[in-house]
């Protein structure tokens, strides 16, 4: 119902009379049994009214008495016929005391008058807004498996692609945005299963970030993830560092210079400068190294902090290594650099060299597939190469100030050298870890190539050819 005016009738102005201001307002007319009277084409019949005020004021003021008093009637344009009051009444039977305007808002939340993109479609935009910003071309459908391209990507945004991506692909993926609660994100992130508080904080960070972009494409008026508190993803306990041994460490460079010397100096970087792994080492280049000044310089467009930092001071070792395996210019991590290094860690955890020296010769895949293969990849620890680096450099020198230079260490000193105290690492290991020197093979052991379709039938037929000829 709409009340129009006031408005000023002339006539009875000039007239004299005390009442000339008046509201015009029109209401169904009701039959006997309070349903809604219906002229021939089935619409309302209205009855207008025109109450008139003797100031215009008095006739303003009494516009939310009319509302009100029209409401509580049932009349106006809402007044149901005794089908429509019929259907009223089971409505409400069946939501209780919720408000049917509350359960109209929320079915047409999710059942949208136009389609909307929903989160599995609004991710692929994300990912690539991120990219955007990263200076990385955007996936599509046709290189979003391209396992090289995805190795570019910063370990930040492969980690919120991944953690965001397991969302989507459960139910929640089909939905809008807008019908995403925050208990509906709390209840997912406590379910995963076989992870621990720590990881569960991390894939509710993941989806903060989500919900925040999607906030500020004013697709939603607030995130549902924002302001979960941690302790409602349960206490997080701190893990032990681990590193590796010195055994362990020169099984690795030995192994690494037999059956990989192509990552050789991609992992010296790591393992005796300290360089973070994958925040620079992704774009790790040879002209970072500067050997004529016995540094090495990250840019600003690589350092994890956006500055370039200049690193000094490194050990002897690591300048011997460089000589024997680094390079002027070019990307230090090589192609397909997942599976080799995870052939790589394999091979290194086998201390019987006849059996790696087999392995090596097998097809990549086919080994990862081993269970050797998966127990050498769970024992490998996190983030080894730069905290095995810290803690011999440490315990050499015992000096935290020194690797905290080295490191771009950004924290307390105290911090850093209270962590990698009582490890077990005496002060001599840390001399020998920085003694290890280059020891160069004639012929690395490299993985045979399986051959497939035309040119494994030729290869046949070469040696078909090789066994029947006469010697």
């Amino acid at each position: 119902m709409e009340i129009s005016g006031p408005f000023l009738n002339p006539a009875k102005k000039a007239a004299g009379h005390p009442s000339c201001w008046y509201l015009s307002y029109s209401v169904p007319k009701i039959n006997p049994d309070g349903t809604v009277r219906l002229n021939a084409k089935g619409r309302p019949v209205l009855d207008r009214h025109r109450p008139f005020y003797p100031t215009k004021q008095k006739a303003e003021a009494d516009k939310p008495r009319i509302n009100d008093q029209q409401a509580t009637t049932g009349a106006g344009k809402f007044l149901l016929d005794r089908h429509a009051a019929d259907e009223y009444g089971a409505a409400k039977t069946i939501v209780g005391e919720v408000s049917l305007v509350d359960v109209a808002k929320f079915w047409r939340l999710h059942h949208p008058e136009t389609k909307r993109e929903n989160l599995r479609e609004l991710l692929s935009r994300y990912v690539n807004d991120a990219r955007d910003r990263y200076g990385l071309p955007p996936l599509s459908e046709t290189n979003d498996d391209d396992e090289e391209e995805l190795q570019r990507e910063p370990r930040h945004l492969s980690d919120l692609r991944s953690r965001i991506g397991a969302f989507v692909a459960t139910k929640f993926g089909e939905r809008q945005p807008e019908t995403i609660s925050r208990r509906e994100i709390i209840g997912y992130v406590r379910t995963l299963p076989d992870v621990s508080p720590r990881t569960r904080r991390n894939h509710k960070n993941a989806l903060s970030a989500f919900f925040g972009w999607i906030r500020d494409q004013e697709l939603i008026g607030a995130s549902p993830a924002a302001g979960i508190r941690r302790r409602v993803l349960g206490k997080e306990k701190s893990n032990e560092i681990g590193f590796l041994s010195l055994d362990e460490l020169t099984r690795y460079f030995r192994a690494a210079e037999r059956y990989a010397p192509e990552l050789v100096a991609h992992e010296v970087v790591q393992l005796i400068a300290g360089v973070r792994a994958d925040d620079e080492m992704r774009d790790f280049r040879g002209e970072f190294v500067l050997a004529r000044t016995r540094q090495v310089v990250i840019p600003a467009g690589v350092d994890k902090m956006n500055n370039r930092e200049v690193i000094d001071g490194l050990e002897d070792n690591f300048w011997a290594w460089w000589t024997a395996y680094g390079c002027k210019d070019g990307r230090l991590r090589p192609k397909n650099y997942g599976p080799r290094w995870d052939r790589l860690r394999v091979l290194a955890s086998v201390s019987d060299q006849s059996q790696a020296d087999r392995l090596a010769r097998m097809p990549i895949k086919a080994l990862l597939k081993m269970p050797v293969a998966k127990e050498a990849l769970e024992k490998w620890p996190w983030n080894g190469r730069r905290r095995t680096f810290c803690t011999y450099h440490v315990a050499k020198h015992q000096n935290a100030d020194k690797t905290a230079l080295i490191m771009r260490h950004r924290g307390s000193v105290l911090t850093l050298h209270n962590s990698y105290r009582g490890l077990g690492v005496t002060q001599d290991d840390g001399v020998k870890y920085f003694q290890i020197m280059p020891a160069p093979v004639a012929s690395p052991i490299l993985p045979e190539r399986v051959l497939k379709g035309a040119a494994k039938g030729s290869a046949e037929e070469k040696t078909k050819g090789a066994e029947s000829s006469p010697t």
